[in-house]
């Protein structure tokens, strides 16, 4: 063979080695190492990326055939921004979308118009995210009506007189600052494509109670009224046990949310594949409360819960199982799909943990049920570390033991528990 068809070899060979090579693998800044039991779903999930984004990331993957030691990329080298923005934020330590677009005034569908492609789940420090876009402003011409702040106004009473939702007044308004609106100030309330649907999130069509498991053979376990202290130590022994579990949390309850050491443990959960859902703010009953307080019980702690894993719940449990026609109304209105309740009360409440009437409790709730989701509290009275694990760990066993398996709420009930990537909280 001459040179000059080696040469030619070369060349093809380069070529070919060149387009083989996928941009991800080019470009990727974070990657996951396939194990034994991954699929496309869980990894998307745990990375808080959406199906969508998996795949462009991995162009050719092939979800039905993951070869375990393979690498899949789950983030892009940089936040790409468009070339029309007027406005960047450097993100430093400790930043999230959240804490972004709340500091600027935006709304989630905001900030990801500003940055397409944005991955909330892998900012790194030094990217740079836009945060004002260099045309987007709708105080000028575009602007078909707008409304004069009077005193005692608040962002969310506009919105509201208007027939619009948050994330409309906000793409309306770029820069709002809700919490810093005064008398006198000028707000667009209505330009020439403004729909009252907006993006921010919509009604749920259809609202589902579920005391049992739709999966046979399956337990749900699930505790209230956290998180709590004790909360580390029972995901220990859940991971010991191999079991998922569910946590209905509250913001304000027992423990403060906005308090980083609970941070830490409600990302401890969800990242070791316990559902994190939503018990309401502080722990109201629903059936007594305003529309206006029933709305902050859910969007303060979906806000919360959000900031700390990514996502926002669309499945609830009601303090004390408390609904009514008017709270179901509510919760589809504000985009709940289904309402967790139970099949077997541990009654660990009112019984402190005492550890052969909860094994009793079980016990029966077996004779009616083959997939019970069963009631247990992170937190009551004179609870201890020991009490805690010791009746939790007996209630795993004797299930476990009679060939059932312990599982989160989203396997229980067959349905993502979460609104869809990008799918913030309604008007």
């Amino acid at each position: 063979m001459n040179s000059k068809s080696l040469s030619f070899i070369f060349i093809l060979l380069s070529i070919y080695l060149t387009n083989a090579l996928p941009l991800y693998k080019r470009s990727c800044s974070k990657s996951h190492k396939v194990v034994k039991g991954d699929t496309c779903h869980k990894i998307w999930t745990k990375y808080g990326l959406s199906e969508s984004k998996l795949r462009s990331l991995n162009p050719g993957i092939s979800c039905s055939s993951l070869k375990i030691g393979a690498s899949v990329c789950v983030g892009s080298g940089s936040v790409s921004y468009n070339s029309s923005c007027s406005s960047h934020y450097t993100v430093a330590n400790g930043d999230t979308c959240y804490k972004i677009w709340s500091k600027y005034g935006l709304s989630e569908s905001k900030l990801r118009s500003l940055n397409p492609g944005i991955s909330c789940s892998s900012l790194k420090k030094g990217d740079k995210v836009c945060v004002a876009g260099g045309s987007n402003n709708n105080s000028g011409s575009s602007c078909k009506s707008h409304y004069t702040v009077g005193k005692g106004d608040t962002c969310y009473k506009i919105w509201t007189k208007y027939g619009i939702n948050e994330a409309t007044l906000r793409n309306l308004n770029p820069g709002l600052s809700c919490s810093s609106i005064r008398p006198g100030q000028e707000l667009c309330v209505k330009n020439s494509s403004t729909s009252n649907n907006g993006n921010k999130g919509s009604p749920s069509s259809s609202f589902t109670w579920y005391k049992e498991c739709n999966t046979p053979n399956t337990f749900a376990i699930t505790f209230d009224d956290g998180p709590y202290k004790y909360d580390n130590d029972l995901l220990d022994l859940l991971k010991k046990k191999g079991v998922k579990a569910t946590f209905f949390i509250n913001g304000d309850n027992v423990s403060d949310i906005r308090n980083s050491s609970i941070r830490s443990i409600i990302k401890r959960m969800y990242n070791e594949g316990h559902n994190v859902l939503s018990h309401t703010w502080s722990h109201k009953d629903l059936t007594k409360v305003s529309d206006t307080k029933f709305r902050s019980e859910l969007k303060l702690l979906e806000d919360q819960i959000y900031d700390i894993i990514g996502k926002r719940p669309k499945a609830i449990r009601p303090p004390y199982g408390s609904n009514n026609s008017k709270v179901i109304n509510n919760l589809k209105y504000f985009g709940y799909s289904y309402g967790i309740l139970w099949h077997v009360d541990t009654e660990d409440w009112s019984n402190l943990g005492n550890v052969s009437k909860i094994h009793n409790f079980v016990k029966k709730g077996l004779e009616t049920s083959k997939s019970p989701i069963i009631l247990n509290h992170s937190f009551y009275k004179d609870i201890s570390r020991e009490k805690l694990l010791k009746a939790v760990e007996d209630e795993i066993d004797y299930l476990k033991g009679k060939g059932f398996k312990g599982v989160n709420m989203e396997t229980c009930i067959g349905h993502s528990v979460y609104r869809s990537s990008g799918e913030g909280f309604p008007n």
